[in-house]
């Protein structure tokens, strides 16, 4: 029964820090779609390793230390790119993010929040293109305007989007 209930609580754990863990991992890869690939790679990790987990403790704090050793092995063997992260970096890098204060979560919220500011049409144009990730062409056909026009669109809600959510966060760090 115990073990149940320390395997629920692993899994929670594990699904709330999806967000922060890939944010961390971008940190320090840089590109989104290894990110993703790292992601993977270390949730099976983690869930190889979950017995070595002490419920009650800094999951974040513990899945980050794992993430870390993945991403030095990625780094490893990325030997034949220009750009090489050598491990003093890789662990400065990785000291300076883990210090940061952790604001991922509060500007998800700020953003879930200032979407629902946003027109009915604009949610949608930003939900095909960022939820169901439709390629800007089929967008274009669907509103019946051109590639270009999409683009405007979509770097304009983008920036309002980011404007929003600054002035969110500064709002509640006055309060």
């Amino acid at each position: 029964m115990n073990e149940v209930v320390v395997n629920n609580e692993f899994f929670q754990e594990l699904l709330r820090h999806q967000g922060p863990l890939h944010a961390y991992i971008l940190s320090l890869v840089g590109n989104m779609t290894d990110a993703r690939d790292l992601l993977q790679d270390i949730n099976q990790c983690l869930l190889e390793k979950r017995d070595s987990y002490t419920p009650g403790t800094n999951f974040l704090a513990w899945s980050r230390k794992v993430a870390f050793y993945k991403i030095q092995s990625y780094w490893r063997d990325q030997s034949r790119s220009r750009l090489l992260f050598d491990d003093d970096l890789l662990n400065s890098m990785s000291e300076t993010i883990e210090c940061m204060p952790d604001l991922y979560s509060e500007q998800i919220e700020a953003l879930r929040t200032c979407i629902t500011h946003l027109p009915a049409d604009k949610q949608t144009l930003m939900q095909q293109r960022y939820g169901q990730l439709l390629p800007v062409k089929q967008i274009a056909e669907y509103w019946g305007k051109s590639e270009k026009a999409i683009g405007v669109m979509l770097l304009r809600i983008r920036l309002r989007l980011q404007d929003c959510i600054q002035k969110s966060i500064a709002a509640r760090s006055r309060i």
